[in-house]
């Protein structure tokens, strides 16, 4: 979800018919351009029917004031609300619900479906709507679903095991924490020289925080350290010798793991060289690989995720994403930028970072078992770099 909490002011200027008759229009347009998100799925052949059958939209008021909503921090459970009950699995691969608040205030909940797009395929799609809706025309958009699909023949592909989303666990709860500039650099701090590669990232840091406190609240729970894997996506685009591919859009990315051994050293920059030294080699990997070598490539890279997966009783399984350095906040549709960029709760256990408005910090949108989240919001690092904002 790309959830956009826009400043009140500049919106109260214009009537909500006026709001949503802009949205709609510019909406429609965007989708000439970014076509396939108005078809549909089709399992038995992994191909998208470009039938035109169109997206999910839908348009609600909210009887309340946007101020009394974010007051503290809005809960994260009625995020969920702004979001259109769409049945993701079957019919429309896009959906768009407009909120309009009692003050004016406006919100917009986007989803897609995950088997035609990736985070930088969602977030290029909505600027590229934002700067429709304000100007009526485009700065023309150089991405293009057409580059990816003879780079992954459904011929390469047909083995592939691809399973919808399934309904998830209901005791699963999630958490916002947020690391403020000040927070990450003391964390670089802590690495310090130990680490054995260049300056850690933002996200690399905040990752293996997150992963380092997960890994001991299992040891405490079993009573003895186990092996840990963390699964993470790493974007293709940009590391491929071919420059029309760092606008490509659709699922571009691969999921790698890095494993921790129970008996190995759990320090904060071990658990940040593990995940460097992953991400590192899989870049080298895809500088060197020829076209070729890409779909084989995904394809073995997925099969080990599939194989990790079915070692959840025997080791720790950690999913982990990042919406980092993504063009959230630059979506004007023409009252102003967002105010607040938010991920949604969800019904697995995983934690996706995004980066704060001012783009130094960054959200750790967490989702885990009720138990270990408890665990999880009492922890000394934890509480020492960023407690919880709201239930």
């Amino acid at each position: 979800m790309a959830g956009r909490y826009n400043d009140t002011s500049a919106i109260s200027e214009l009537s909500s018919e006026r709001i949503t008759d802009k949205l709609q229009k510019s909406l429609a347009e965007t989708l000439t351009k970014f076509y396939p998100l108005a078809g549909r799925f089709r399992k038995d052949d992994l191909s998208i029917h470009c039938n035109d059958e169109g997206v999910d939209y839908v348009e609600t008021k909210v009887k309340t004031n946007l101020a009394e909503f974010l007051h503290e921090g809005p809960e994260i459970d009625l995020l969920d609300d702004l979001l259109p009950k769409t049945d993701m699995q079957s019919i429309p691969l896009l959906g768009v619900q407009v909120n309009i608040f009692n003050c004016g205030g406006l919100v917009m909940g986007v989803q897609i479906l995950h088997i035609l797009a990736d985070a930088f395929t969602l977030a290029t799609f909505v600027k590229e709507w934002a700067q429709i809706s304000q100007t009526g025309t485009t700065k023309g958009c150089l991405s293009s679903f057409d580059f990816l699909p003879s780079l992954f023949p459904t011929k390469v592909l047909s083995g592939h095991q691809y399973s919808l989303p399934s309904s998830g666990d209901p005791e699963i709860v999630t958490r916002r924490f947020v690391f403020d500039a000040l927070a990450i650099a003391k964390l670089k701090d802590r690495i310090g020289s130990s680490n054995t590669f260049t300056r850690p990232t933002r996200v690399a840091v905040v990752m293996s925080l997150i992963w380092k406190v997960l890994v001991g609240i299992s040891s405490a729970k079993h009573g003895h350290s186990r092996d840990s894997s963390l699964l993470f996506p790493i974007n293709l685009r940009g590391k491929l010798n071919l420059p029309s591919l760092e606008y490509a859009l659709g699922n571009f990315i691969v999921l790698v793991n890095t494993t921790l051994e129970a008996n190995q050293s759990k320090e904060l920059n071990d658990f940040v060289n593990m995940i460097g030294n992953t991400s590192r080699g899989i870049s080298v990997d895809i500088g060197k690989a020829s076209i070729n070598d890409i779909a084989p490539m995904f394809v073995n890279c997925d099969a080990e995720f599939v194989n990790k997966l079915g070692q959840k009783d025997e080791m720790d399984i950690y999913l982990s994403s990042s919406w980092c350095r993504l063009p959230w906040y630059e979506a004007d549709f023409g009252w102003g930028k967002p105010f607040w960029v938010s991920n949604v709760s969800k019904t697995f256990e995983i934690f996706c970072l995004m980066d704060t408005k001012n783009g130094d910090g960054i959200e750790a949108w967490v989702s885990l078992k009720e138990n270990d989240m408890a665990e999880l919001e009492k922890d000394p690092d934890i509480l020492t770099f960023c407690p919880p904002l709201q239930k």
